[in-house]
């Protein structure tokens, strides 16, 4: 497999539109080639997780979705129609998921994550950097310089999302859903956004910081924390309303985070930053990797064990026991 410079989806996209508006950030998206075929899945780079009942399904570049029933033996999809960058997932239920990508791609597996179609290109082929569904129906996706669109049909059909005066200026890198069904959205130049009623309207959230957010997840008591560039926490106890930064310990931008059944909270992110919180996210204890490569998104096999997902494709973590 051709070797590329690759970092979390979220900074190469923003290296790429740097560059120009009108540069093509990745040309074979509009190909029809399918995926590339990997000798071992595992080492694939990988980009995003999610869960399709015990299954774990992972996907990234050239099209590569891995799955794993355990997290240790890992093995590819079947058929994945597209050889682009993936960079997303998002499953309803055990069996029904949908993956999205660079040039509009979405894709939609019935069966766990073993076949995938390629269910729309859409309209103007935006760069797509995330998905989420609230069921079989039910999904929004977001994506590169303020690119909302919602379906009702599963994905046969889409109408774009309006999120407020110049929604069009900021990428929306991360949609994520709270226990009490609010919908938040992290995005760039600091700015987020809530909706309380499924979608249909959106409000802009004062964070009060500048940098780009890259992720964000809601605690099971119902706090929310975005994350992302320079270390940067953010954590709203009142649903949204208002904002405090945290002390990551960290200036290594942010790109993923989960709560362990425990409480604590860990975050990953660039240079093998691995940190946790506890569960008052009073404390980060804060460890960067020996390999120190680019983490891109995370999950847990128990309290002490991550899977992280890289460049370099999954790898295996045990917590310190200072963390």
């Amino acid at each position: 497999m051709p070797k590329r410079d690759f970092t979390p989806v979220r900074l190469l996209l923003v290296c790429a539109l740097l560059a120009g508006a009108n540069m093509v950030l990745y040309s074979r998206a509009a190909e029809r080639t399918p995926a590339m075929r990997q000798a071992q899945a595992q080492h694939a780079p990988l980009v995003a997780v999610s869960q399709a009942g015990e299954r774990l399904v992972a996907v990234g570049d050239y099209g590569v979705v891995a799955l794993s029933e355990g997290g240790q033996d890992w093995r590819q999809a079947r058929v994945v129609p597209v050889d682009t960058l993936l960079t997303a997932v998002s499953f309803a239920d055990a069996q029904n998921g949908w993956a999205v990508g660079h040039g509009g791609v979405l894709l939609h597996t019935s069966d766990a994550g073993e076949n995938w179609t390629l269910q729309q290109r859409l309209e103007d082929k935006p760069v797509l950097l995330s998905v989420w569904f609230e069921n079989t129906r039910h999904g929004i996706v977001t994506g590169a310089y303020g690119y909302a669109s919602e379906t009702q049909d599963g994905g046969q059909s889409w109408q774009r999302l309006s999120l407020g005066a110049n929604d069009d200026d900021y990428h929306l890198n991360h949609i994520f859903c709270a226990p009490d069904g609010s919908l938040f959205i992290a995005a760039e130049g600091g700015n987020a956004y809530r909706s309380r009623d499924n979608g249909v309207t959106w409000e802009t959230l004062h964070t009060g910081v500048s940098g780009s957010l890259w992720s964000g997840i809601t605690l099971r008591d119902g706090r929310v924390l975005l994350a992302g560039m320079s270390g940067r926490v953010l954590l709203s106890e009142d649903r949204g309303d208002s904002w405090r930064e945290l002390d990551s310990g960290s200036q290594e931008a942010i790109t993923a985070l989960i709560q362990l059944v425990d409480g604590r909270v860990v975050v990953v992110g660039n240079g093998g930053l691995v940190s946790v919180a506890d569960a008052e996210l009073k404390h980060f204890s804060s460890a960067i990797r020996e390999d120190r490569v680019n983490l891109s998104a995370l999950l847990a096999v128990d309290d002490d064990q991550l899977t992280l997902f890289s460049p370099q494709g999954v790898l295996h973590q045990r917590l310190s026991s200072r963390q």
